[in-house]
């Protein structure tokens, strides 16, 4: 066939709703079956010719999260637009600025606005690999938004930012969970999965061409030297067979210079001590081969962000072996300190990182989980960080005895049978126990009220702690929302009067180590100017932390009954609290909850699980050491 007849062009039609009749088949695959099928039929004999070289892509690196839009949800979505649009990540170091498809300085709280009933929204990352060659980011993204509308068949309400302060530029794209005629959006997951990286390299493909051969090749030599997992690993460890790698096995026509690469490539490997020859071109990748090698790259990261905190802060200190923080390695010890720097080590896999001061002297780079951890975690403030718990805990070995006792089976009544000095709301614990195991299909509560626990729930349990600290890799405690400076002359028990109290003086040493020590004299005079103490040496004793907190209280709750309307009581120090939580403070000597009743309201010590609870009746009890709450069936205030 000849002229004309060759030209053909495709039209994408309006993709069928999920909920159709059919599954909705993509473009891409389309296109896929019809080239495999030329590839079987009579152009046999050029597809063998072209077998010799070898077709490289203009790779886009897409990722997809769904957020639910609940109370919890909208309040994360609010911080992640703070966050993405926060100074120092546009092109040369310039503020990031927020764009949609009418143009830049996009309006954020109109778009939280129009979002606010939304089922769900979508956060998407696009990271094209060769995003510095591209002539603007902004109108890929574009395109991209552009072309999912067609695929989709609706107008999309969307807002990008780029953030260009990584090596590899990219985008933050968040979409609106609502299609133009107010349905909900629903995209298939073949499209999240397949279709959008696809489209995005089609994009950049359009606008920089296909990748020349010569560039590809060159590109894949540079990846032989590196220290992290590569491109290249990536394909060895899919051929592996148990570990084992293959070189002597034919290749395709054309592709010899990639097995050279290749064999290069675990030569690096092997000088790492991460593979070994095994003759006859035959080689053994270690087991923890990847996991190694993507901590090499995830090192140098954390170094330069490190680097970086500690020259903006004028913080001249030599990094050691101790500089990253595992949780996981055994002996780990929490880690108490000032924050120096905070931000997201990996965008695209949700990973955020602080950088702490600690007292050992020496500044620390600890991954806390994701993005929404970094909330409350401002520079300055002073936090511990400890590894998570990953074996089952105290309440998990009581259920396992009681059941273990009565046939599987646990309630209230055989544990209060079980041991007769339980209080409900201690046996209430643990049925909040069971019920957050139930969720993750790790127990069975019965129509009667009762609890089928399986014989491994033990083991369940450890897995369930194992999967929470992937999640939150470290515990952290926030001590307050005060300065170490704030702290000398503040009237309340604040974390320096702590340090006072569980250790005597020692030498000072640099950093913040050394601040403490100069905070530390600083507090002993002016607690002796309040007639707290009279010697200036010696540990705090704890009674002059009660009568600090005690007076802070007493201002907080002064302040607050002229906005309540009605007067503060003390809570007690041991007995029952309850009452509706209204809202937090933050004090000298903590956060705390504020517990209304009809005619008075108290001030109890906050604790982050309360925040589910706002506005609800509360009930807990006071005892040595802290406070369990209890949800009870009475109103909220709403």
């Amino acid at each position: 066939m000849t002229g004309d007849s060759d030209r053909f062009e495709v039209r994408l039609g309006r993709m069928r709703s999920p909920s159709g009749a059919r599954k909705v088949e993509g473009f891409f695959r389309k296109v896929s079956k019809g080239a495999r099928k030329l590839g079987r039929g009579g152009g046999r004999g050029r597809s063998q010719r072209s077998a010799a070289r070898t077709q490289f892509y203009r790779r886009v690196l897409v990722k997809v999260r769904v957020i639910r839009m609940n109370p919890k949800g909208r309040l994360a979505q609010k911080l992640h637009l703070n966050y993405v649009e926060r100074d120092g990540t546009g092109r040369d170091g310039e503020p990031s600025r927020l764009y949609d498809r009418d143009g830049p300085d996009a309006d954020k709280q109109a778009f939280l606005e129009r979002g606010a009933e939304d089922r769900h929204q979508f956060r998407i990352i696009l990271s094209p690999e060769d995003a510095g060659e591209l002539s603007s980011l902004t109108e890929f993204t574009r395109d991209l938004t552009a072309q999912m509308e067609r695929d989709l068949g609706t107008r999309l309400d969307w807002i990008a930012v780029d953030h260009y302060d990584t090596g590899q530029p990219h985008t933050h794209l968040i979409i609106s969970g609502k299609r133009d005629d107010g349905r909900d959006l629903v995209i298939p997951r073949d499209y999240i999965s397949r279709g959008l990286r696809e489209r995005a390299q089609a994009l950049v493909e359009l606008e920089l061409g296909p990748v020349p051969e010569t560039d590809g090749r060159a590109r894949m030599a540079r990846m032989v030297g590196q220290e992290h997992f590569t491109q290249i690993d990536r394909a060895l460890f899919r051929r592996a067979r148990e570990s084992v790698v293959d070189l002597s096995e034919p290749h395709r026509p054309g592709d010899g210079w990639r097995r050279q690469i290749e064999r290069m490539r675990l030569a690096k490997l092997q000088g790492m001590a991460l593979a070994e020859p095994l003759g006859r071109g035959r080689w053994r990748l270690a087991d923890h081969a990847e996991t190694d090698l993507r901590r090499m790259g995830e090192r140098g990261d954390i170094i330069k962000a490190m680097h970086r905190a500690m020259r903006d802060k004028g913080v001249a200190r030599t990094l050691d072996a101790g500089a990253i923080f595992d949780p996981a390695s055994e002996g780990a010890r929490p880690v108490t300190g000032v924050i120096l720097d905070k931000g997201v080590a990996d965008d695209v896999n949700d990973r955020a990182f602080i950088v702490v001061d600690g007292l050992g002297g020496r500044p620390v780079h600890i991954v806390v989980g994701g993005e929404d951890r970094l909330a409350s975690l401002e520079t300055g403030r002073i936090v511990t960080v400890a590894p998570p718990n990953r074996d089952p805990r105290r309440a998990d070995h009581v259920i396992a005895e009681i059941a273990a006792a009565n046939e599987g089976r646990y309630s209230s009544t055989l544990h209060m049978a079980h041991d007769k000095s339980a209080r409900p709301e201690f046996v209430a614990a643990h049925i909040r126990r069971l019920e957050a195991l139930r969720r993750a299909g790790h127990a069975m509560r019965a129509s009667d009220g009762s609890w089928r626990v399986p014989e491994d729930y033990l083991n369940r349990a450890g897995d369930y702690e194992k999967a929470a600290a992937l999640r939150r890799p470290v515990e952290i405690r926030v001590h307050s929302s005060l300065r170490l400076a704030q702290m000398n002359s503040a009237m309340g028990a604040t974390w320096l009067d702590e340090h006072l109290r569980d250790f005597d003086d020692a030498d000072a040493v640099h950093g913040f180590a050394g601040e403490v020590g100069t905070a530390r004299v600083a507090r002993r005079q002016f607690l002796m100017q309040q007639g707290l103490i009279n010697r200036e040496h010696g540990r705090l004793p704890q009674s002059v932390l009660d009568r600090l907190e005690a007076h802070d209280l007493k201002n907080a709750g002064d302040a607050l009954a002229e906005t309540l309307g009605k007067p503060y009581a003390p809570a007690p120090l041991s007995g029952r609290v309850n009452g509706t939580y209204t809202q937090a403070i933050e004090r000298p000597s903590g956060k705390f909850a504020v517990i209304e009743r009809a005619r008075d309201f108290t001030l109890v010590p906050w604790r982050d699980v309360m925040d589910r609870n706002l506005g609800q009746s509360v009930s807990g009890v006071i005892r040595e050491g802290g406070i369990s709450w209890t949800l009870t069936r009475g109103r909220g205030i709403g």
